[in-house]
């Protein structure tokens, strides 16, 4: 039942969301006004230069004490208790300060049975520091905008410099991402993992006498059992440091949350897969202040339609996706009065461009919608770039 009301809540967010327009672009004529180049001043031709700056993410640091891991469970007629052998931290048994690199696994396992009794050891070493480092590699070329310094050269540059693998602090960061030749690294530290067991609701639904009602109280019981079982939380700090001058320009810690099975005896290697993808969860709510600093920019190559279709020249390559939502700038030369100085102001045309279901490897067409006093302003060679992107979703929040 989980599963189907899952699947449910999961059809019904992607029916509000969807993707983006259908067009047919070669059945548009290109008109006059379509026709109208921008014209860029001098000052301003510098905006045209779209480099994408080198980055580099660093193993995060594991804070937590959920290294390697030793469990002792003891299942008394289907119901299970967990108890720690070494650290006293409440929920997922662990020895601190063990080191965490090896694959998730069990490692070493002795079962005893007698009866209703079943009791079992395990050791296992999850990466913990490598999970957040895979999340923030996979969000950072999800986002686009940025070139991913090779993780394997990053790895053998540290291990030449005698750096630990992990890095937590901006100096180590700073001196790491010097010598790999990147404007910037991500590094960070898993600060908190957790795991609590709630049990489901298993009493029978009271009968309404009204068939619409019940059926909303089964639904409404279903779905709160779909948040029963294991659930385990994260924490981590992510930090972004521009190499050249140490500044730490993104430090913000993020939470995710995962469900990582039903039943009631501890299982270390499935907290420790849930943790791996509440990581990936969590690193969501990043996005919105690296898609505003990093945002792929790039420029409309051809409109048609009288300005309502646009053909921009960043496709699936500048990681664009269908119903994503560019804006589109211009461009004013302003002179200082009082010493002559000219300089480039570049000011957003209320205009709202949303990518269409054709895209290439690099391009796309967009549908243009605003005012007709707006869309007068839009033009070929206009400046476009991504509108900033939104973190974790209340669905990815909720399960």
């Amino acid at each position: 039942m989980r599963r189907v009301i899952l699947l449910a809540l999961a059809a019904a967010v992607a029916g509000c969301t969807g993707g983006g327009p259908n067009v047919d672009p070669m059945s548009a004529q290109v008109s006059s006004a379509d026709a109208e180049m921008v014209v860029i001043p001098e000052v301003c031709k510098s905006y045209y230069k779209f480099d994408k700056p080198r980055v580099a993410v660093a193993q995060f640091m594991n804070n937590t004490s959920y290294g390697k891991m030793t469990a002792a469970n003891t299942s008394f007629a289907g119901k299970s208790t967990t108890k720690r052998t070494s650290a006293g931290v409440a929920g997922v048994v662990v020895a601190p300060g063990a080191v965490g690199v090896g694959h998730v696994g069990a490692s070493k396992t002795d079962v005893t049975s007698s009866g209703q009794v079943d009791t079992y050891m395990r050791e296992v070493a999850p990466k913990i520091g490598e999970y957040a480092q895979s999340a923030t590699e996979n969000i950072v070329a999800n986002i686009g905008g940025m070139s991913i310094f090779d993780r394997s050269s990053l790895e053998s540059i540290l291990s030449e410099q005698k750096f630990q693998m992990a890095i937590a602090d901006p100096d180590t960061a700073v001196r790491a991402g010097k010598l790999a030749g990147v404007q910037y690294i991500f590094a960070g530290t898993v600060d908190s993992i957790s795991a609590k067991y709630i049990a489901p609701d298993n009493n029978k639904t009271s009968d309404t006498g009204n068939a619409w009602a019940n059926l909303a109280l089964a639904l409404g019981k279903a779905a709160a059992n779909t948040q029963t079982g294991w659930i385990v939380n994260i924490e981590m700090t992510v930090k972004m440091i521009e190499v050249e001058t140490g500044q730490v320009i993104i430090n913000t810690k993020v939470k995710g949350r995962e469900v990582a099975g039903g039943g009631q005896g501890l299982n270390p290697e499935l907290i420790a897969e849930a943790a791996k993808k509440a990581m990936g969860e969590a690193i969501d709510d990043v996005k919105p202040d690296l898609s505003q600093r990093f945002s792929p920019k790039g420029y409309i190559k051809q409109i048609r339609g009288n300005k309502t279709l646009a053909l921009v020249n960043m496709g699936s390559d500048a990681g664009v996706k269908s119903g994503e939502k560019l804006e589109a700038y211009e461009f004013i030369e302003i002179s200082d009065p009082f010493t002559g100085q000219k300089s480039c102001n570049m000011a957003k045309i209320p205009v709202e461009l949303t990518i269409s279901d054709q895209i290439a490897q690099d391009q796309a067409w967009a549908k243009i919608d605003g005012k007709p006093e707006a869309l007068a302003r839009v033009k070929t060679g206009s400046i476009i770039k991504r509108e900033k992107l939104e973190g974790q979703s209340m669905f990815k929040k909720m399960f």
